[in-house]
């Protein structure tokens, strides 16, 4: 027996090679060459490598071609004609330093040969396991694709043997073929991967339940699901090329715009809640999620998902305002509800409320976080931690205790998640009253029957065929027909018409359409339809197929009423402000108009559209703006304010308003204030007048003392002067006397005229009568003074009923001051006219005008604006125009003349 070199050598076979064996090589070669770009299967190509090298080497050899997995472990790839039982036993092998043959080529990235498999330490205890299936020698060689080791090629013989220099190269090219026909096999996989991923995100992309945009680096849309319309309502060739930053409303711009330039900056996807311009005029609340497209580590653009919660929103405040509800119910439920969990193996009580736990004399703060044993004697514990244990368990289960003299019961409903209880809540009753009479028994298990099987809305279910096969007693409440009449049948309750309708819903629910809150109409049993408020939802087995579908039907007729009657309401408040002869206006916290009634054309000369949206500021009398701002920021802090105001008119006039501002409030909080301002300048004039009066008729008395008590010595002082003047040769000092004796004459005379009632002739007369011998008594004074009297008379005037010498006298002392006032000559026109049942005379002047702070005093007793007047000629004016049943009105400006407006009534035959 020779050593174990010479058995070795003997195994090596010679690196000549024949013309032959050459030419069989290379067509092993070319033919899997042939098959790897055929697109055969790797199976097959690296099976049929293992048995064609088998049969190509003239000794006993069995390949094994192994991949090395993502765990760093060779598995079996390929292995035809190895024994399985061998495989299963060595296999997976772990990459190292010392795993067999195959796992040290693979670690150390080059072949490697074991001659002699037994007693070799790469090999260890596995040796054996070799030895028994007649494997001596091993030679592996790493499979390997760019410089990446994908596996191992492994060669076991029956003999112990080292291959030839020939034998390594051969192998190793064969090597690099698995390694070809793997790495081809890859990048197939890839690039169907590849092809399957693009046509999984194109089908996202179609089908995503959102919107979802995609926009350039510039904000520009250029890409779009179908469902791009739900968020703006637009088309899509309506917004591609435009800028999405418009539609968003100008609050959230700024910031919707940051979150924008982030995620395309940083390449960071972002979120953000905010509210974009709908096409319909809405704003919609939506999340926009900003996804940067990133390609080869630079981003290209962004892709927005656009989800509408507004309704979300809404029920948000519904949840909140339910959850307050509740919260509300259960702490002053009757009862008492709590919760509790598992927590190493104790059961922790997480939540309580009612008012059965102050009855119990169990305050919540010794019960929450405790356990049964920290609240309970251990007996009494012992027992309820048996139903807690069933609860915990699945097993809904209830019990009946006694604390302190209170009978109650304690339902237990295990609570699940992903099919685990989580908690359990249970739900107490006092039934300690309930446990005195079988009565009382009765009626409260009819109340809690009641309260789990009916509800207000009508609930029907039914299979796919329309067949009903569940109602409640309210939907025979609703629609008024027996239970019995109406499962097994279709359903009786859709109007003629509607039946479209009612199968188009059916089928929305069919193909996975939410149909919630659906407002229609349904028939009751006596044919009369009644409008209700319709939620379908799918019914499914247990393998998750839709066979039937569940109604739930709300009455809304009192809604629709509710609805009429704030439309209603709406038209009153309407009315009330669009038809009120006052003015009626709101401002915001600015003072802002915001809206005003078609009044103020009427009242300052605006129309309502001049108005809203300017500052009330612009329309208010400089020497009023202080207190109105004043009385303004009074009213948006929550008190009301009652002023007088002067508003400006669209024509400079002024004009006095009493105004009544009222806080607008909203919420709680002040928004803006509503304000009433009725026009009293009429009013202000009247009471101006009757001071005017009040002093006239003081005046008046005074008169009557001065003219009796100055007339008698004047008259003696008069004689004696002309006496004297008669016996003087200087008479110029008498002729001043007489003359200012004269004037005292005068001013007593009109004292007498203001203080006597004088004895009038009323008759009916002609105006036009009245001028025409009027006139020529002061034509010739007027064209010495080079002034012009231009008549202006409407033909047809009735007669007036009057005094004539009266009405003379008025237009003597109109016409004597407008000669006064022009100097230098002018015009002075008479206009006679009708107007609103009265004559009117307008006398207009070229004169010097009379400034505005004069105006106001004109009519007043010794308040004259000529040097050397008296003030009593307008005075006796107005208190005749008065005793005639008339108005008189002084327009003037300053050097450009006055207007004296004189209306008097018509003549009425009795």
């Amino acid at each position: 027996m020779g050593t174990f070199n010479e058995t070795i050598n003997d195994c090596v076979h010679s690196d000549i090679v024949s013309i032959d064996e050459m030419r069989s090589i290379f067509e092993l070669q070319s033919l899997f060459i042939n098959k790897i770009t055929a697109g055969e299967s790797l199976t097959n190509i690296l099976e049929s490598l293992s048995t064609s090298l088998e049969e190509y080497f003239n000794r006993k050899m069995y390949c094994s071609i192994l991949f090395l997995t993502k765990e760093n472990t060779l598995t079996v790839g390929a292995a035809p004609n190895v024994p399985k039982e061998f495989l299963e036993a060595i296999h997976p092998i772990k990459v190292g330093p010392n795993a067999g043959t195959c796992g040290a080529a693979v670690f150390r990235n080059e072949h490697v040969i074991t001659p002699e498999i037994a007693g070799d330490s790469l090999w260890g205890d596995l040796a054996e396991i070799a030895s028994r299936y007649g494997f001596q020698a091993c030679w592996s060689f790493p499979i390997k694709s760019r410089d990446e080791i994908l596996g191992s090629f492994a060669f076991y013989h029956t003999k112990k043997c080292k291959p030839t220099s020939f034998e390594l190269e051969l192998l190793k090219t064969f090597a690099n073929l698995a390694g070809f026909a793997i790495e081809r096999d890859i990048r197939i996989k890839l690039e169907k991967q590849l092809i399957e991923s693009e046509q999984r995100f194109k089908s996202l992309f179609d089908h995503f339940p959102q919107p979802i945009q995609i926009l350039s680096l510039d904000g520009n849309f250029y890409g779009f699901n179908n469902k791009n319309e739900l968020v703006f309502g637009y088309k899509q060739e309506e917004l591609l090329g435009l800028n999405f930053l418009p539609f968003i409303i100008s609050d959230n711009k700024e910031e919707v715009e940051s979150h924008f330039k982030k995620a395309k900056e940083q390449g960071i996807a972002q979120h953000i809640e905010c509210q974009v311009h709908h096409k319909n005029g809405n704003e919609l609340t939506v999340n926009l999620t900003f996804l940067p497209m990133d390609v080869k580590g630079k981003v290209e653009g962004i892709y927005v998902i656009s989800r509408d919660i507004t309704y979300e929103k809404q029920l948000e405040e519904e949840l909140r305002v339910s959850h307050k509800e509740i919260d509300h119910i259960l702490n002053n439920h009757q009862g008492m509800i709590f919760k509790f969990i598992q927590n190493n193996g104790r059961f922790i009580h997480s939540y309580g409320a009612g008012q059965l736990f102050e009855r119990l004399g169990m305050p919540l703060h010794d019960f929450v976080g405790k356990s049964l044993y920290d609240i309970l004697p251990a007996e009494e514990a012992d027992r309820k931690v048996f139903y807690y244990q069933q609860a915990w368990e699945g097993k809904q289960s209830s019990y009946e205790a006694n604390v302190n003299g209170i009978d109650y019961v304690a339902t237990l409903q295990p609570i699940y998640e992903d099919g685990q209880v989580v908690e359990v809540i249970v739900s107490c009753s006092d039934i300690t009253e309930l446990k005195k009479t079988h009565d009382d028994l009765r009626k409260t298990k009819d109340l809690l029957e009641s309260f789990v099987h009916n509800t207000v809305d009508a609930i029907a279910t039914m299979d796919d065929e329309g067949t009903i096969t569940f109602v409640n007693k309210a939907y025979v409440d609703m629609f008024g027909s027996p239970a019995e009449e109406l499962i097994g049948k279709g359903v009786q309750s859709i109007p003629e018409g509607y039946e479209e309708e009612f199968w188009g819903l059916v089928d929305m629910v069919y193909s996975g359409v939410e149909v919630k809150g659906f407002e229609t109409y349904r028939k009751k049993v006596d044919e009369s339809l009644i409008p209700v408020s319709v939620t379908h939802a799918p019914l499914k087995d247990r393998n998750g197929v839709i066979n039937g579908f569940s109604a739930i039907i709300r009455d809304i007729t009192k809604q629709k009423q509710i609805e009429q009657e704030l439309e209603e309401n709406k038209q009153r408040y309407q009315s009330l402000f669009y038809f009120n002869p006052d003015l009626v206006y709101s401002l915001d916290l600015n003072g802002i108009v915001t809206n005003i009634n078609p009044s103020v054309q009427r009242l300052i000369g605006y129309t309502p559209e001049q108005m809203i949206g300017e500052s009330y500021i612009e329309f208010i009398q400089d020497q009023h703006l202080c207190h109105t701002m004043k009385s303004f920021q009074k009213s948006i802090q929550g008190i009301p304010q009652t002023y007088e105001t002067a508003l400006i008119h669209k024509n400079n006039r002024g004009g006095i308003f009493h105004v009544t501002n009222i806080p607008i409030i909203v919420n709680g909080e002040i928004v803006g204030v509503y304000g009433i301002a009725k026009d009293v300048s009429e009013l202000k004039r009247a009471e101006e007048f009757l001071r005017k009066s009040d002093r006239i008729a003081a005046i008046g008395q005074l008169a009557a003392g001065i003219a009796h008590e100055i007339r008698n010595p004047l008259t003696s002082v008069k004689g004696f002067l002309q006496f004297m003047q008669e016996q003087s040769t200087d008479q110029d000092y008498f002729e001043i006397m007489r003359r200012e004796i004269e004037r005292i004459e005068l001013i007593t005379n009109e004292f007498l005229i203001l203080a006597k009632p004088q004895a009038k002739s009323y008759s009916q007369k002609s105006i036009e009568e009245i001028l025409s011998g009027f006139i020529p008594l002061v034509e010739t004074q007027a064209k010495l003074s080079n002034i012009d009297i231009i008549m202006e008379i409407e033909q047809g005037l009735p007669d007036i009923y009057c005094d004539a010498n009266q009405i003379k006298q008025v237009f003597l002392n109109v016409i004597k001051n407008s000669m006064e006032s022009m100097p230098s000559g002018g015009t002075i026109t008479f206009t006679v006219q009708r107007k609103e049942g009265h004559v009117q005379i307008i006398i207009e002047d070229q004169g010097c005008g009379i400034p505005p702070e004069r105006l106001k005093r004109i009519g007043e007793p010794f308040y004259s604006t000529k040097e050397k007047g008296t003030g009593l000629g307008l005075m006796i004016i107005f208190n005749l125009i008065k005793e005639h049943k008339g108005s008189i009105e002084i327009k003037s400006q300053v050097a450009q003349g006055t207007q004296v407006e004189i209306c008097l009534p018509f003549y009425e035959a009795v």
